[in-house]
């Protein structure tokens, strides 16, 4: 009988967290799923654990190798059954009814093909990745969202396995550690993506976070992403543009003469193009902006507030020779 969700997650040195994981799945309240774990060419005692467990949900792939976290989570999406696709990773915590409120959510708005959910950090403090970018849950917020940052947490998602199959999106290794905001991306195009008001997640924070380890090709792959979305709008950016577009979303108040200058002329320009192609519903992209725009101008003034006498006299002085330090 064909389950109604198939759990995916992959596996690679996972150890001192996995029965956790695990747990939390298999005690879901719904329960009504098969657990695919993809083993992930791990060097530890990961498959041991695995193994350990006997409960006829469970679908194991012992993968010799490792071949990388896009690779892995298309194999999982190969090997499932489900009528939906549930990612998890193999260091959080689902919340008991993660998979229920997910399931009645998808059954009961059918025109929305995926969608994430909340979540609570824990574990180290000291972890770069120290917010929460997951803010929005209306589809047409959540895809303005996207041209900024990745607005879906990915062991919190929930997709239609019959949307994966008709458009053929999957996972690219060339975007990894930033595949899964690629792939959403990817599907926003054509489709609504969403994210349900619920905690669904405790999402771990750990020294080994991808976030952490590969920073910098994270954020070259995601600007990546930001371009190709930008294009749909008819934009080819600067780099001046790119930084602009990136300290305006972090809200970076830059002490410069020309930043609340230049993030106002680039909300224009996007505003402007969006009116002409039609890609984001125009009120709501108006609101998101000015919103980014007043946050970055407290920030800004905040920064002020904050600096040393000779950073504050430094910024009134190229204030007054109209230095333009964002090139």
């Amino acid at each position: 009988m064909t389950p109604a969700i198939s759990v995916t997650m992959p596996v690679y040195n996972s150890a001192p967290f996995l029965r956790e994981a695990i747990d939390s799945i298999l005690a879901q309240s719904f329960t009504d799923f098969e657990f695919v774990i993809l083993n992930d060419g791990s060097t530890d005692n990961s498959k041991e654990i695995i193994l350990s467990y006997n409960d006829p949900r469970i679908i194991f792939y012992d993968g010799k190798v490792n071949s990388g976290l896009a690779h892995i989570r298309n194999k999982g999406i190969e090997i499932s059954k489900g009528k939906y696709l549930a990612i998890m990773d193999s260091d959080d915590i689902a919340t008991p009814d993660r998979l229920q409120k997910q399931f009645d959510y998808l059954e009961s708005n059918r025109d929305i093909v995926m969608c994430g959910g909340f979540f609570t950090p824990f574990g180290n403090k000291n972890s770069v990745l120290n917010f929460n970018w997951v803010t929005e849950t209306d589809p047409e917020m959540v895809k303005i969202n996207l041209l900024f940052d990745g607005a879906i947490c990915q062991p919190t998602v929930m997709i239609r396995s019959s949307t994966l199959k008709e458009t053929g999106l999957k996972y690219e290794s060339y975007f990894d550690p930033a595949e899964d905001y690629k792939l959403w991306v990817s599907l926003s195009k054509n489709h609504l993506i969403a994210n349900i008001k619920d905690q669904v997640l405790k999402y771990r924070l750990s020294d080994n976070q991808i976030s952490n380890t590969k920073n910098q090709v994270q954020r070259a792959r995601k600007f990546e992403v930001i371009k190709d979305q930008l294009s749909w709008l008819g934009i080819t950016p600067t780099e001046a543009e790119m930084r602009i577009h990136d300290y305006m979303f972090f809200a970076s108040a830059i002490l410069s003469y020309d930043y609340l200058p230049k993030i106002k002329a680039w909300i224009d320009k996007l505003i402007l193009a969006n009116k002409k192609f039609k890609i984001y519903n125009e009120q709501k992209l108006s609101s998101y902006l000015d919103n980014l725009y007043v946050r970055n101008k407290t920030s800004l003034k905040q920064a002020l507030k904050n600096s040393s006498p000779k950073s504050i006299a430094m910024f009134y002085l190229k204030t007054l020779l109209k230095w333009q330090s964002i090139r």
